[in-house]
C-alpha cells in the first residue's frame, strides 16, 4: 500500500490532503507541530477511511528535529511513496518589522525543513514524488509577507533544482495556492471581500487544490513544474 507524509497535516490544508489521500488509499504519515488535539482528530477521520494513520510531533523551528521525523516515519511504514511539504509559519511583517526570531523561524519552518525532508527522502526512499506546497505571492513582489514570500520563492527555486537533478528517480513539484482558506482567525467574510480583486472574479476552494493534487499524482510525466491555483491572480503586476 501506498504510504505518504504530509506536514502540517493536522489542520486546513494540510488536514485535507490528509483526508483526500486517505479517501485514495494511502496510509498517512501525520506531522504537526503544536495542534496535538487536531492531529488526533484528523488521524481518526482518516482512519474512518480504512487506511493507517500514525501521527508525529516534530518543531520545525528545530534544525535537530527535522531529520529525524524521516527516520521515525520509516521505521513504521514498510513504504514511502508520497512526501508533501505543506507546513508553514505564515507571518504578515514588512521587512523591516521582522524581527530576528521570526526570521529564522519563517526560515527553519518553511524552507529549511523541507529541504531537510527531500534530501532524507532521496537517500532513503529514492522513489516516487515530491510535492511542496507554495504560494502564488512567489510570482509578485509583496512586501508585507516579507520573510514569509521570501522563504516561499526560495523554496520554489528548491522545487525546480530537484526536480532536475533527482527526476530519473523522484519527481518534486509544486502548488501554489491563491485565495483559498482566510487567515487564521479571519472568516469566509475575508474570501468574499476579496474575490473581486482576483482575475476570475471569485475565490477558490480547497476542492481546487485536491484536483491539483490528484493531477500531480497521477501525470508520471509532470516533473519540475509550479501549479498556481489562483485565479489569475499570480499573473498581476
Amino acid at each position: 500500500m501506498s504510504t505518504a507524509l504530509v506536514t502540517g497535516g493536522a489542520v486546513r490544508l494540510g488536514r485535507a490532503m490528509v483526508l483526500h489521500l486517505a479517501e485514495r488509499g494511502y496510509d498517512i504519515a501525520l506531522h504537526y507541530g503544536t495542534s496535538e488535539e487536531s492531529a488526533e482528530q484528523t488521524a481518526d477521520s482518516a482512519r474512518a477511511q480504512g487506511v493507517c494513520c500514525e501521527i508525529y510531533s516534530a518543531d520545525f523551528t528545530d534544525f535537530d528535529a527535522m531529520a529525524p521525523l524521516m527516520d521515525r516515519v520509516l521505521s513504521d511504514f514498510d513504504s514511502l511513496n508520497l512526501l508533501v511539504n505543506s507546513a508553514a509559519n505564515f507571518i504578515q511583517e514588512s521587512l523591516e518589522a521582522t524581527s530576528d526570531s521570526a526570521l529564522i523561524d519563517t526560515i527553519n519552518i518553511n524552507l529549511t525543513a523541507p529541504f531537510v525532508l527531500m534530501r532524507e527522502y532521496k537517500k532513503k526512499v529514492n522513489g516516487g514524488l515530491i510535492i511542496n506546497i507554495l504560494d502564488e505571492r512567489i510570482s509578485r513582489r509583496v512586501p508585507t509577507f516579507g520573510a514569509y514570500s521570501v522563504s516561499k520563492s526560495a523554496l520554489a527555486h528548491l522545487t525546480e533544482l530537484s526536480a532536475v537533478e533527482w527526476g530519473a528517480t523522484v519527481r518534486v513539484n509544486g502548488i501554489a495556492p491563491g485565495l483559498i482558506l482566510p487567515p487564521a482567525g479571519q472568516t469566509d467574510e475575508y474570501l468574499t471581500k476579496n474575490a473581486p480583486n482576483i482575475p476570475t472574479q471569485t475565490h477558490g476552494n480547497l476542492s481546487d487544490i485536491l484536483r491539483g493534487l490528484d493531477y500531480l499524482i497521477d501525470s508520471p510525466f509532470v516533473n519540475g513544474e509550479i501549479l498556481f491555483i489562483d485565479g489569475g491572480e499570480s499573473k498581476k503586476r
